[in-house]
């Protein structure tokens, strides 16, 4: 994916930036010439790399403060400035001008001798290479920051990930419930939860050892994956324990569900190799949300774990659904 540049200044001086970026990049650039269009066009898409003239740097003050924004991400900033050498009251202002800038914020500031307010532009040509090295530095920094977002994600994806089931995990459970509750609540619509338990899971690792009882549990994870409708979502909550979230469900629909899905288990054995099959059974205990129910959750898990010792305490292979 291509970064985005968005570059801000006069018309003369984005096309000078244009013109140098070209030989660098294929990545999309846009020009903002104002505060307002600065605005749009950060709103529209937040840019990778933002490159602003350094005339004015109230511009450079803005791209700042919308940076700090939650929901803009990370940018490189770069100033550019451009200075007549004949000058030197130019030069002491525009050194003013980058300590300004650099105590601001901006990632780097580069002043470069040319003329950026009239066309046709110009720019000193022994300033090219290091308007090209400053340019480069910034497209390899906005590299850095994407790969180690996209590394960030991965972790975070692994963290959330059951290395055994590949189901969503205890973690994932804990960041998604609360969501899920909101939602039913902005929704006004029933909400319900499942919580299985492979029956007899200490025997299955006593009898035919721990590999074996990984493999059951993988196969028991897929079979639940594969007969749940689409908008459920399974969780491995820990050891031989699997929780279900039900939305738009009632307890009369979720008790249903559980029934099928604790019949589905319990009429098909389980392949575990060549030479050995194994009939499993789960119970299962199942809970709506109340109104009265804390926001995390912790209740309606309460109440449908409750449900599921019932079911293994009274014979196992059952569901109970509380009331």
């Amino acid at each position: 994916m291509e970064h985005s540049i968005l570059i801000v200044g006069h018309l003369p001086f984005g096309q000078m930036i244009r013109t140098e970026l070209q030989a660098l990049t294929n990545a999309p650039m846009s020009l903002a010439q104002s505060a307002m269009e600065v605005n749009l066009a950060m709103q529209t898409q937040a840019p990778d790399l933002l490159i602003i003239q350094g005339d004015d740097l109230s511009l450079a003050q803005n791209c700042l403060n919308l940076q700090n924004r939650s929901n803009f991400q990370w940018f490189y900033s770069l100033v550019i400035a451009g200075f007549e050498a004949t000058s030197k009251t130019k030069v002491t202002s525009h050194l003013t001008s980058q300590t300004q800038a650099l105590e601001m914020g901006v990632d780097a500031y580069l002043n470069v001798e040319g003329d950026f307010e009239q066309e046709p532009y110009s720019l000193n040509k022994i300033y090219r290479p290091l308007l090209q090295a400053q340019l480069k530095i910034g497209l390899q920094s906005a590299n850095r920051y994407r790969d180690l977002v996209q590394t960030n994600d991965l972790l975070s994806t692994i963290a959330l990930v059951d290395p055994l089931t590949e189901l969503n995990n205890r973690r994932a459970l804990d960041w998604d419930l609360p969501r899920h509750i909101t939602t039913a609540r902005q929704d006004d619509r029933p909400f319900s939860l499942l919580i299985f338990d492979l029956d007899f899971f200490k025997r299955i690792n006593d009898t035919y050892g721990h590999l074996v009882g990984d493999v059951s549990l993988k196969l028991l994870a897929a079979r639940l994956r594969h007969n749940l409708r689409a908008k459920d979502t399974l969780f491995r909550y820990g050891g031989e324990e699997f929780v279900v979230l039900l939305s738009d469900t009632s307890n009369e629909e979720a008790g249903d569900i559980a029934r099928r899905l604790c019949s589905i288990i319990s009429n098909q054995s389980f392949t575990i190799n060549d030479d050995l099959e194994l009939s499993l059974t789960v119970s299962v205990g199942v809970s709506e949300l109340k109104d009265s129910d804390d926001a995390e959750g912790l209740a309606l898990i309460e109440r449908a774990d409750k449900c599921l010792r019932e079911a293994k305490q009274t014979g196992r292979n059952r569901v109970v659904v509380y009331s």
